[in-house]
């Protein structure tokens, strides 16, 4: 790498040949004020904050955006530069209401810090406010157009790295201003990305305004528990609420970018419906007891069920919500304590991860089969968009109907699911512009869902066709991976080893030789393809599950224990990279982890099982092969196999109906949690029906209409959304609602009749 040495201050410091003024002062540890500036966008130049003075150059410069010349004598802080900062600094205010008591950006302004910094007193030119409407169209984002500087962030941020450009410069000189595209409302992806660099108070968290302040806050460190990302975030929190995720900007995997869900869907953590007490059913109702009266009963009858039955008559359901020493701890629990090899998660093991966002980033040819990953994995998405737009990869995408990641694909196959993979099957056959492009790449990536056995034969196909393709599998909950490498899974140990098998959950249930079933977090009435053995737990004589909430599967259990969420424990997740890292506890609602159950329950049937995270912890390093030597705050596992087994290929669609249902990815929501998040529920509360706009007028349906789905024997209802981006002869419905999930029980993509209802 070609450096350059220059003088910053006196400081003599040597720089990548590329870097500007700015890296090279940080570098030498220079403070230049910046207000428009962020590490993770393009230089801008646009507030002058940062001039400085180059020896022997009579014109200023900006630090942000003028390269480092071997030679340079560099100035930061002479007396000219602070007059002229105090004059940008007046220039500046001049719009800019002087509000600091009610500002919500107070003591995280960075106007706020310059004018201090700068020690400007007095603005010699009058202030002109426009006194312009503050914006609320957005359901997150409150935006104040009188506070804004114009530096350009939240403009850059939503074009450069969400690729949406939902906000842009509008008008010119003195009327220019952050805006719509002919003043719409302001409708976007919801990141609020624009939120986390906006400088000033003038785009504001609508979830969090005027309810803290941030002097007021505590901040922990740890990971978001919606998806399978992993994102490094911080726990905001005042005694046991948390008033904010925020991000931590350029750390973690995520580079401190969060999605929709993960920046405002935590209200589920304060809920006031979550549960404290436990319950346990009699004569058909639940009744509230305390903890220890609940252990003693599941202990009874475990005790009883084991005697009679045996072992076998028993099982262990484990949620992908659970981190990953509480996977191990219930996988322990059922192997060493009950004595069954009845372990179950609802997730697949037949894929693994194989490559990093880094990976995914630097690669020079992106193919993505039949899923929305800008929907069901955000962060993940901007990975993808990055490749396309920062490396000019190849991007192919496969996919019914159109999706944001249209904007940067090179090509883009839509159509029906048969249509769709039809082209895929081109794709496999070598015949396609895409086929060349995976052939041609040194670091070709291709992201799949793993939850779909026809998309697995393709994933399966190319990767044997490309030896040096890497494959993603966007896995949907945040620890899908971790509790699989625990051993929580019916014939798999810890580290992935195959072991002796259990009875199958699904025959055990129906043929009821499963007398009972501990379920650990998972609300199986919403998981598409295992809704339907819901039906089967009425024979069951003890169902307990834990649950944070009273979920669709709790309510038909006969013992309840309310139990914490991720933001409530210490532990771990394993990300869709196979990314290790450490959850934190940060507030404490008074209820046990499911860790605290499991050693409870132990313990009353004669056997210690710790707790405690850092043994268990020691235990899983012991035990498990994979995450012997693996660093828990951020090292990667490494996996034996991306992708196992032989897939034939499958028939696409069943059933009958003239049109194709296929499950589009949760629209704000990852499953359980966040439809407890009112916000979120205000802007995606209910499963609804996308329908093409033509098809929605033929059939005389408008948005809101209810409409039956049929499928078979299933008919379900739901409202209709009109969506001109929708295949014609295709609908969709989001996958993890009870509702949806029975009908996707049929099949992954299904012919199906619609009717406009009532």
């Amino acid at each position: 790498m070609q450096m350059v040495n220059l003088k910053i201050n006196g400081i003599e410091v040597e720089v990548p040949k590329d870097s500007t003024i700015l890296q090279a002062a940080e570098k030498a540890g220079v403070h230049i004020p910046v207000l428009c500036h962020d590490a993770r966008l393009n230089p801008f130049g646009a507030c002058r904050v940062c001039l400085v003075e180059a020896v022997g150059n009579p014109r200023l410069m900006t630090a942000c955006t003028t390269p480092a010349a071997p030679d340079m004598e560099i100035l930061t802080n002479t007396e000219k530069l602070q007059k002229i900062r105090k004059t940008v600094m007046e220039l500046l205010l001049i719009n800019h209401p002087l509000e600091c008591p009610v500002c919500d950006k107070g003591g995280e302004c960075t106007l706020q810090d310059l004018t201090y910094e700068t020690g400007l007193t007095n603005v010699r030119f009058d202030a002109e406010p426009n006194n312009t409407e503050v914006d609320h169209t957005n359901p997150f984002i409150e935006r104040d157009i009188d506070r804004c500087v114009l530096c350009g962030r939240c403009v850059r941020i939503c074009d450069e790295v969400v690729n949406i450009q939902a906000i842009s410069f509008v008008n010119r000189g003195t009327e220019t201003m952050i805006g719509t595209a002919f003043d719409q409302p302001w409708n976007c992806e919801f990141c609020g990305q624009c939120i986390s660099v906006c400088p000033v108070g003038s785009l504001n968290n609508r979830v969090y305004l005027f309810k803290n302040r941030p002097w007021n806050l505590e901040s922990v460190d740890s990971v978001c528990g919606l998806c399978s990302c992993g994102c490094y975030i911080k726990l905001d929190h005042e005694g046991n609420e948390v008033f904010r995720m925020n991000e931590a900007p350029e750390e973690g995997a995520n580079h401190g970018y969060l999605c929709a869900k993960g920046r405002f869907g935590f209200e589920f953590i304060n809920s006031m419906e979550r549960e404290t007490e436990c319950r346990i059913r009699k004569n058909g109702d639940f009744e509230t007891v305390d903890f220890e009266q609940a252990l003693d009963t599941v202990s009874e009858k475990l005790g009883a069920i084991k005697s009679e039955y045996g072992s076998d008559a028993i099982g262990v359901l484990v949620s992908p919500r659970l981190t990953n020493e509480e996977a191990f701890l219930a996988q322990k629990f059922a192997r060493e304590v009950i004595g069954t090899t009845n372990v179950y998660s609802l997730e697949p093991t037949t894929s693994l991860p194989e490559a990093t966002y880094e990976d995914v980033e630097n690669s020079d040819c992106v193919v993505t089969l039949n899923i929305d990953v800008t929907e069901s994995n955000p962060i993940l998405g901007l990975a993808v968009r990055k490749a396309a737009r920062m490396n000019d990869a190849g991007l192919y995408v496969y996919y019914p109907s159109e999706t944001a990641l249209k904007r940067v694909a090179t090509e883009m196959h839509t159509g029906t699911p048969d249509a769709v993979y039809a082209a895929m099957d081109e794709l496999v056959a070598g015949k396609t512009k895409a086929a060349e492009a995976l052939k041609g790449a040194e670091n070709p990536v291709v992201v799949y869902s793993p939850y779909n056995t026809a998309d697995l034969y393709y994933a399966q196909e190319l990767k044997k066709a490309y030896p040096s393709l890497k494959l993603v599998a966007a896995r949907s909950k945040n620890n899908s991976q971790g509790v699989l490498d625990m051993g929580a899974k019916n014939g798999f140990g810890p580290g992935l080893k195959e072991t002796e098998r259990g009875v199958n959950l699904r025959k055990g249930l129906e043929n009821q030789s499963v007398k009972a079933l501990i379920c650990l977090g998972e609300n199986v009435a919403v998981r598409t393809g295992w809704s339907e053995i819901e039906r089967a737990y009425s024979h069951l004589e003890l169902f307990m599950v834990t649950d944070p909430f009273m979920s669709e599967t709790a309510k038909r259990g006969n013992v309840y224990i309310p139990v914490a969420t991720y933001a409530e424990k210490n532990g771990s997740f394993t990300n869709l990279e196979g990314r290790v890292q450490e959850v934190q506890k940060a507030v404490d609602k008074g209820v046990c982890t499911d860790s605290d159950v499991i050693a409870a329950l132990s313990a009353k049937l004669g056997k210690e099982l710790t707790a405690d995270v850092d043994e268990i912890r020691e235990m899983i390093r012991k035990e498990n092969p994979l995450y012997k030597d693996v660093d828990f705050n951020g090292g990667l596992v490494k996996y034996p196999y991306a992708i196992k087994g032989e897939f034939e290929k499958e028939t696409v669609a069943a059933g009958e109906g003239s049109f194709y249902l296929y499950p589009a990815a949760l629209r704000l929501h990852s499953g359980s949690y966040t439809r407890w998040s009112h916000d979120l529920a205000k802007v995606y509360g209910d499963a609804k029906l996308i329908i093409n706009d033509k098809d929605a007028e033929a059939a005389g349906i408008e948005s809101g209409n209810e409409v039956a789905v049929k499928a078979g024997d299933v008919i379900r209802v739901f409202a209709a959304e009109v969506d001109k981006n929708m295949t014609k002869g295709c609908v969709s419905l989001p996958e993890d609602y009870a509702d949806t999930a029975d009908l996707f029980t049929k099949g992954r993509v299904l012919k199906v009749s619609i009717e406009k209802s009532g």
